[in-house]
């Protein structure tokens, strides 16, 4: 029992010392075991162990306190020790497109790209991912190679299992089970609105906001929640699915019936929206924009949409009573006079919650899949990591 407690005791500091080495960018052993309170032959010992798996990199020799001695020797976590890759499904403008990224160990971006799927099923586009990760690997000089892939997924996901997603035919097909044994490592299913906000709250800007919310409007509409610094999944991952929540819809006949929000609202409902009464076969960003700016049916469309999001949003907000709310949106990058309309409704509504629209959001959702991914190939899972904020991606007013 006194060997359990110890090595136990023993893995619970392994942990936090590992934790210290990625939130700063550099420290000392001196350093760690003032932090976390330890004998700094405890902090010695693990680092000698850390430095031998290859978790450390050393940065330069720090300054000699007030009383002389010597220097310390600062050390940061090993980027190069090995890397993550995250992958996204969705559509843009009606268009299916699979996005990929490759991050270091401490959480910075190696590549991104993304590429159109030609054909939408799932045996097809798993392919892609094993060619892209294949590519890679190819090429890769970190010193361990892939430690662990993640998942953005447009549906629920339970358990790391997909339980819905209404956008692709799964086919019975278990995703962790088959790139696990595909790569040897970990494998983390998540919810795309979910990684929106693990992405505001990981990626170092609201370490201070206990409860936040991101509002994600793709082909569906969907809320991730952090409360209390937590990611909230609800039952079976069912929270946040307001997409699937009912609105009454007015018809021309006069009658009104209940339907999603999301087939009212949604990216994709208001693009077939627009396309169906222009009778047109696709839809671009730029031609969206053109459309908005030149015709009043379409104008009519998107603002009787932002409308209908603005009503919808103010829902979640009261029910979920964040400190701050983003909107994670192409359509709203691509139009942002849409996103102001959905603001200064919900102002006018009585919403006091600071509103931000995420600006680069085509990549949130793999920067959160690419947090937890990190997480799981350190084992910290239930460990607060802070990661450097990404240049491609802003929140703004």
């Amino acid at each position: 029992m006194i060997n359990d407690h110890r090595n136990l005791s023993r893995i619970q500091n392994k942990k936090l010392v590992l934790q210290q080495l990625f939130n700063n960018p550099e420290t000392s052993r001196a350093e760690i075991a003032r932090q976390l309170n330890l004998n700094k032959s405890t902090v010695s010992s693990i680092y000698d162990e850390l430095n031998e798996a290859g978790f450390i990199e050393s940065v330069r020799q720090g300054e000699s306190t007030s009383n002389g001695g010597r220097k310390p020797q600062l050390i940061r976590l090993n980027r190069n020790y090995g890397y993550v890759v995250s992958f996204d499904m969705s559509f843009n403008n009606g268009l299916a497109y699979m996005a990929a990224m490759f991050n270091y160990l401490n959480g910075e971006i190696i590549q991104y790209s993304r590429e159109n799927i030609e054909k939408f099923d799932i045996l097809s586009i798993m392919q892609m991912m094993k060619s892209k990760i294949q590519q890679l690997q190819r090429v890769d000089s970190t010193e361990h190679g892939l430690l662990a892939i993640a998942f953005s997924i447009h549906g629920i996901v339970f358990n790391n299992k997909i339980i819905n997603s209404p956008f692709l035919e799964m086919q019975g097909i278990d995703m962790e089970e088959y790139f696990s044994k595909e790569f040897g490592v970990p494998v983390v299913l998540e919810n795309e609105a979910n990684l929106s906000a693990v992405f505001e709250e990981d990626f170092g800007v609201n370490q201070d906001t206990n409860d936040l919310i991101t509002i994600s409007i793709h082909r569906g509409i969907g809320v991730g929640i952090i409360a209390n610094h937590n990611l909230y999944r609800g039952f079976r991952g069912m929270a946040g699915e307001i997409g699937r929540s009912l609105m009454v819809n007015d018809l021309d006949s006069g009658s009104r019936q209940l339907v999603k929000v999301e087939s009212l609202c949604s990216e994709d409902a208001i693009i077939h929206q627009i396309m169906n009464a222009k009778d047109l076969t696709g839809m671009t960003s730029e031609g969206l924009v053109k459309l908005y700016d030149e015709d009043d049916q379409v104008k009519q469309i998107i603002n009787h949409a932002a409308y209908l999001i603005a009503e919808v949003s103010y829902n979640a907000i009261v029910s979920y009573g964040p400190e701050k709310v983003y909107f994670n949106s192409m359509l709203f990058e691509d139009l942002p006079i849409m996103y102001k309309m959905v603001r200064d409704r919900l102002i006018e509504l009585g919403i006091f919650s600071p509103i931000q629209m995420i600006k680069g959001s085509r990549m949130t959702s793999l920067l959160g899949a690419s947090s937890l991914a990190i997480h799981r190939a350190l084992g910290l899972d239930d460990y607060v990591l802070h990661f450097k904020w990404p240049n491609e991606v802003r929140n703004i007013d």
